[in-house]
């Protein structure tokens, strides 16, 4: 199995240079565009909703909006970087985000501001999109999962650190720098890549499979029981997750009484809970225990959920009775998050672009359904947040304890993917 993707290779200084840790420090930061550009927003949607005099369901559309825009732009960047090459495809995608914060930096109106994230999304897709592929590219199979999985450690500092800066952007100078933040930040990732990062997927141009090609790679992957049914449990698990994202900022700013910039700290002690969930499941998933880090993850979370909900539902509305339980929740995201991905991809290499994408696309359009059904219905609260995550991650449970994946999948294959941090020191 080669390195880099069929059809070419990159030469030695090439690859000195994308295996430098600059170039890994981008790849990192490209695949944490998200999560910065949901979280960082987040301490401003009060103040927007007042001063757009919009409902607290309309401002939550920013989140959602933006989560299925991006989910689903995947879905063209990572055949199309297949296709056609990476640089062309995350030069166009970074473009289009950095259009959309503009957009929505500019805006008079909750519609505008709407267009602008929803820009935002379908730029933000092509980082984690192509960024795995770009993993894929350059360490090939046997050691992607590595790279994968430390990923999965540090990608938490985004939405941990993006809420307290949001918070501190957003006391200091209102909701609008949070937007000129992320334009630069953009202007930033597109200046570096191109610097650092050579063309990984050296096929040449346009030598793609073809449409009925790439219907046979979807249904390869879709058909995949492990690859489907991971799929299935991270959309859950993100679902729950998306609930209190989406409405943490009403419930612990208007109704609990914190002010912008406690809420960024709020959250980022949330958001580490998952850095220690990826640490912990590297451990397990070290010692061939791929499924049973799954498992140990799920029922982790759906454990903190249960807790969460049992307080909201006994009248116990307090700041602490949310964070401390969802901390945990986040605890078995993280714990969750590494095995799952790596089983999910590594056996894909050929099609690193698709499978990503396909992975994101389905773990984000499952929790987004799930987000914008559920505060459609309920207003959030302290008891709708609570409720909103019971839900959604004890039906990750469920789909655990029935399908039980990875049974299927040799526990070596993952283990070598997902390694214990310390252990590589």
């Amino acid at each position: 199995m080669t390195d880099v993707a069929p059809g070419g290779g990159i030469s030695a200084a090439e690859r000195r240079r994308a295996e430098a840790w600059p170039a890994m420090v981008l790849l990192v930061a490209l695949t944490a565009m998200a999560p910065l550009s949901i979280d960082m927003f987040l301490p401003s949607m009060p103040t927007i909703s007042d001063e757009f005099g919009a409902e607290k369901a309309t401002l939550q559309l920013a989140v959602t909006l933006f989560i299925i825009c991006f989910a689903g732009s995947q879905l063209f960047y990572g055949p199309f970087s297949d296709r056609h090459g990476r640089r062309p495809t995350l030069v166009i995608g970074i473009c289009l985000f950095v259009v959309g914060s503009l957009v929505a930096l500019t805006a008079q109106s909750v519609g505008m501001l709407l267009a602008g994230r929803v820009l935002q999304g379908l730029g933000g897709g092509a980082g984690p999109a192509i960024g795995q592929a770009i993993v894929l590219d350059i360490y090939g199979r046997e050691r992607a999962g590595k790279v994968i999985a430390y990923m999965a450690i540090a990608l938490p500092l985004a939405p941990a650190v993006a809420p307290i800066i949001g918070g501190f952007l957003h006391d200091a100078w209102g909701w609008h720098a949070v937007f000129v933040t992320l334009a630069v930040l953009g202007t930033v990732l597109l200046t570096a890549y191109l610097a650092l990062l050579p063309e990984t997927n050296r096929r040449e141009a346009g030598a793609g499979r073809g449409s009925n090609g790439l219907l046979a790679d979807y249904r390869t992957l879709l058909s995949n029981r492990t690859f489907s049914t991971y799929a299935l449990i991270m959309g859950l698990m993100f679902g729950g997750q998306l609930v209190f994202i989406s409405s943490s900022s009403f419930v612990l700013i208007d109704e609990l009484g914190l002010s912008a910039r406690l809420y960024g700290l709020s959250f980022g002690f949330v958001a580490i809970g998952i850095m220690g969930g990826a640490t912990l499941s590297a451990r397990l998933v070290r010692r061939g225990w791929t499924h049973q880090a799954v498992l140990s993850g799920v029922t982790t979370a759906a454990t903190a959920a249960t807790v969460l909900a049992v307080l909201a539902w006994l009248g116990v509305h307090h700041v602490a009775a949310v964070l401390l339980p969802m901390f945990v929740v986040a605890l078995g995201l993280g714990m969750t998050r590494a095995p799952a991905m790596a089983s999910a991809l590594v056996p894909f290499t050929t099609m690193a672009g698709l499978a990503s994408a396909t992975l994101g696309f389905s773990q984000m359009l499952i929790a987004s359904s799930y987000n914008i059904t559920y505060s459609r219905f309920v207003e959030a609260s302290t008891t709708a947040l609570a409720t909103g995550v019971f839900l959604s991650i004890a039906a990750s449970l469920l789909v655990v304890l029935v399908l039980r994946p990875g049974r299927s999948m040799p526990a070596a294959t993952v283990a070598t993917a997902v390694p214990v941090a310390e252990a590589e020191r």
